[in-house]
């Protein structure tokens, strides 16, 4: 390219600079202010108003003082964020540029596209579009050639002349260069290059048309974005919430959205996208986090890591019994017997009599019917019964107060009250009074309330109440291991879910509807009746799914390679296949596939490095291996290093046996799910590794023992998928199968 050409850019560059300066310097000065006033009016407050004993004029002036407070820290947070985002912009105002020449139009359009928008204040022109806006669709889309985008008057059409895409650096143009639509273009290819951070990065000068497609996405309800590993699943879902928030700005806010992540460490990994886009950061949890207070905080819910951990070291029929009790109680099986339960109780409930105070009627049992069906038909089962019970204990009041004033003249009669006090014979009128409705308030507390813990307690327990309802399908005989934690107030995983299902459908879920969207990360890892879950607790939120079956952790969810979309689709899903891995080398591509047999249907992009490594280590050797390919890769540069074992108690073992070996090493132990990431070497279990990346993997110890059993084929593939540019294997005594049936092509044996 011509040196003129990239002067010009440069004098553009410099352009839009002068213009950031400008507006930097006069946001710094709002800022300022805004601040200075909060500042101002909180010290007034403090210093200038007693409260205790003030007049009414003080009072009246302190509230309008608090009332101004409010608004000037409003208008303190707005300024900031525009700050914030003006100062992102310096960083590099733009990343791509296209000449459009729109139908109808005398000339093209030059557009420069940024993290966000950019306006000349002196002309009103922009300078910068936001990558977000409608035209901007179209740099992700199209090459050279015939194009259209849809804006908010139709569909535009017209031809991109210019497709440019630049690096900028220090305020200095470092290269620019014109290119068409291909995926293995050099900005492309210096991206995946660079070293895995202690956060997720932002994709928005990369973004390939089939992550544009899921990004803008806005039509269904429910999207379903799945593909393998690398192909930017959890990015993309990401960069649609910041899509939302830019199109939807006047309707929904950060406040009106929230992700479910695997756990807190990968929630923590990913935070801070959304600020480098320029948006605020949404709510993140886990389904953990919303059955604990859904159940009851008196319960102790136990994590999905500690179930798995619990797995792990069970061998033979006990871990099968366990894998077929998580299989069944997830399963559409298990939830359809969760419905004919549902129907028993309320059958039972709906059982109402005629409810009678001696000879005096206080309501029907076709008047509680009625209320039940038609009055609160739109309530849950166990709200609808408590109106019902709150309407019959209305109506109780007068005769309950009828019939002690009864008493209490009756008793100025009886011989047996002669020369006590009033007080006293007003007691025994209201004790007698509460002994003759005694029987009847049982009576509607057993008939009107319903336990959900103790209906689900008694399912497991009461063979006839299970035949009612599960009919010729046994007892299984795991139903003991349900009862043993129940009566300790303690939940197993196992029962989490299909408890959360039916004391939602009984008494009503924790319905949230100011939530607007919600992302479910690793969706591979939610049974149907989990989502089923999310959708009563979310009903007017929009759904984005993500995940990859092959990357399942749990062996009692999916044991099949069925797409998502086949197990999800009476959701009425509609499904993104992502197809392409941009993760890591082709090297490690290969061979992660090779440990799925070739199942995953995908392409990479090319870029190549050295093929994974597998050292024969004895176990007196092992952990000498593990330090010095520590400490090589580290050497070489790599910023972050994964030792990813397959438990939390491997996990502990070599951490303690690293630091023995060299206590000089600097290593993190990530075993818990609230602890931090940070970039370095980090010992982590592989339930805890899944969605993150690292530029080298180790994999302490891949032997058959560890990695032998068909459903630990997908522990190794998401172990191994982690790595982007280095993966080495140990093994100590047989190398795991699944690596000896693949090519030796694919890998080096050390």
């Amino acid at each position: 390219m011509q040196d003129n050409e990239f002067q010009r850019e440069q004098d553009w560059l410099d352009f839009v600079y002068d213009n950031i300066d400008e507006q930097l310097a006069q946001q710094m000065e709002h800022t300022t202010n805004y601040l200075d006033n909060l500042q101002r009016i909180r010290t007034s407050l403090w210093e200038e108003h007693g409260i205790s004993g003030a007049s009414a004029n003080r009072l009246m002036d302190v509230a309008q003082q608090i009332t101004e407070l409010r608004h000037s820290a409003t208008s303190f947070g707005i300024q900031h964020r525009l700050l914030k985002q003006l100062q992102t912009a310096e960083k590099a105002p733009y990343f791509g540029r296209i000449d459009f020449h729109e139908v109808g139009l005398p000339e093209r359009e030059t557009l420069y596209l940024g993290i966000r928008s950019l306006v000349d204040q002196k002309t009103n022109l922009p300078l910068v579009y936001d990558w977000r806006a409608p035209v901007s669709s179209m740099f992700y889309d199209y090459g050279l050639g015939e194009a259209q985008y849809e804006g908010p008057g139709g569909i535009y059409h017209g031809e991109v002349f210019l497709k440019r895409q630049y690096r900028i650096k220090d305020r200095k143009l470092v290269y620019m260069f014109d290119n068409e639509l291909t995926i293995d273009d050099d900005v492309l290819q210096e991206a995946l290059g660079q070293h895995a951070s202690e956060r997720m990065r932002t994709i928005v000068n990369t973004i390939q048309r089939e992550q544009n497609q899921a990004i803008r996405n806005d039509l269904d309800d429910l999207l379903l974005v799945e593909g393998p590993a690398g192909s930017g699943k959890t990015s993309v879902a990401l960069h649609r919430v910041a899509y939302l928030l830019y199109k939807y700005r006047d309707s929904i806010r950060s406040q009106n959205i929230v992700i479910f992540s695997p756990n807190r460490i990968f929630s923590d990994y990913v935070s801070h996208v959304l600020p480098e886009l320029g948006e605020e950061n949404v709510h993140q949890t886990t389904f953990q986090d919303l059955a604990e207070p859904f159940l009851g905080w008196s319960w102790d819910l136990q994590t999905q890591l500690d179930y798995l951990e619990d797995l792990l070291k069970q061998q033979g029929v006990v871990r099968e019994g366990l894998i077929e009790a998580m299989a069944f109680k997830v399963s559409p099986r298990f939830q359809s017997l969760l419905d004919r339960l549902v129907l028993l109780i309320v059958e039972q409930a709906c059982d109402f009599f005629d409810v009678r105070v001696g000879k005096e009627l206080v309501i029907t049992a076709a008047e509680q019917e009625r209320l039940f069906k038609e009055s609160y038909g739109y309530l849950p089962v166990q709200k609808r019964l408590a109106k019902i019970y709150q309407r019959i204990m209305f109506l109780l009041k007068p005769i309950k107060k009828r019939r002690i004033k009864a008493a209490l003249r009756g008793s100025g009669k009886s011989f047996g009250l002669e020369g006590e006090s009033w007080w006293t014979q007003a007691r025994n009128a209201v004790s007698k009074v509460k002994a003759e409705l005694e029987p009847i308030l049982l009576r509607l507390d057993a008939q009107l309330k319903i336990d959900t813990m103790d209906w689900y307690s008694r399912l497991w327990q009461d063979v006839s109440l299970w035949q009612e309802v599960a009919g010729d399908l046994p007892m299984p005989q795991f139903a003991t291991q349900s009862l043993d934690s129940l009566q300790g107030f303690s939940i197993s995983f196992e029962d989490v879910v299909p408890l959360c299902y039916l004391k939602g459908e009984l008494e009503g879920y924790p319905i949230k509807r100011e939530i607007q969207h919600v992302v479910v990360d690793e969706v591979q890892d939610y049974a149907p009746m989990q989502l089923h879950i999310l959708v009563k607790t979310f009903p007017r939120a929009r759904f984005t799914f993500v995940g990859d079956i092959f990357q399942s952790l749990n062996p009692y969810m999916w044991q099949n390679g069925k797409a998502l979309n086949d197990l999800y689709g009476e959701l009425g899903v509609r499904t993104v296949r992502l197809t392409k891995s941009y993760r890591s080398t082709e090297e490690i591509f290969h061979f992660c596939n090779a440990l799925l047999r070739d199942e995953v249907l995908a392409e990479t992009v090319l870029r190549h490095g050295q093929k994974p490594s597998v050292y024969r280590a004895p176990n007196g050797e092992r952990m000498r291996k593990i330090h010095d390919l520590v400490v090589t890769q580290s050497q070489e540069g790599f910023e972050t290093v994964a030792i990813i074992c397959e438990s939390v108690t491997e996990c502990e073992e070599i951490f303690a046996s690293l630091q023995d070996l060299d206590p000089t090493l600097d290593i993190s132990l990530l075993v818990h799910e609230k602890a931090t990431f940070r970039p370095g070497v980090v010992i982590v279990p592989v339930f805890l590794a899944k969605g993150l990346e690292f530029d080298a993997v180790i994999v302490p110890e891949a032997s058959s023992h560890k990695y032998g059993e068909e459903h630990q084929r997908r522990l190794l593939y998401v172990a191994c998928s982690r790595a982007l540019h280095r993966l080495s294997l140990l093994y100590t005594e047989e190398l795991s199968p699944f690596v000896q049936e693949m090519s030796k092509e694919l890998y080096i044996l050390e």
